[in-house]
């Protein structure tokens, strides 16, 4: 019975999770929850005694699946390679390989939404997303922070914990164009793109060779 009870409020915050994507926390119903669930609505309020129960629990679910899955990303890049830089950079490219697999949908962000409505939440739910921006900034801003140790970039006083945080804003509105223009690979794109730019600071982009222009008669 408590297995059965846990798979019932797991099935809730993924139906709850769908539609706040789609129409933001204060436009989901329970109602329209309960349907996506395929639940009644008394099952609701036992696991969701109120909506701001669900809004906590469906944020504290989304803050450790994104500690786990950075954590996890930072350490398969740290198994590939022993220079912090490469490190840095194979990093996001997990990133890539991940937003690919799951697409825009899949990994949409939920504390992207939240901020919208950023008055209809408690101090608690705000802890948790500054947390969870906060581990991103760290995780990546020190592995840059390493890297620049070892590898002078091309440009003076560059800060890394701004460049992880330019990082995360690339991830953040990638899933706002990639769902407005109905174009899941934006997330994708532009996180190449960063990564791109940081090898261009750190001056390991390959150069391409650029054949000369033969005019014709």
């Amino acid at each position: 019975m408590p297995r059965d009870s846990s798979q019932t409020k797991e099935r809730i915050l993924d139906a709850a999770r769908g539609q706040v994507l789609d129409r933001g926390f204060a436009g989901t119903s329970v109602d329209a929850i309960q349907e996506a669930a395929g639940i009644s609505r008394g099952t609701f309020f036992y696991h969701f005694p109120t909506k701001d129960d669900l809004a906590r629990a469906l944020i504290e679910r989304h803050a450790d699946e994104d500690r786990t899955l950075t954590d996890a990303l930072m350490a398969r890049a740290e198994s590939l390679a022993s220079d912090p830089l490469q490190q840095a950079l194979i990093n996001l490219g997990l990133w890539e390989e991940t937003f690919r697999e799951t697409g825009a949908g899949e990994a949409g962000c939920l504390f992207a939404s939240y901020s919208y409505e950023a008055g209809l939440f408690d101090e608690h739910t705000h802890s948790l997303i500054l947390g969870s921006i906060e581990h991103w900034r760290q995780t990546l801003g020190r592995k840059l922070e390493e890297a620049m140790r070892r590898h002078p970039t091309r440009l003076p006083d560059v800060d890394p914990y701004v460049l992880a945080d330019m990082g995360y804003g690339v991830l953040q509105g990638a899933f706002i164009l990639g769902r407005t223009l109905s174009d899941p690979g934006i997330m994708v794109t532009h996180l190449r793109e960063f990564r791109r730019l940081l090898e261009l600071l750190f001056g390991v982009a390959q150069e391409v060779e650029v054949s000369p222009v033969v005019e014709t008669a």
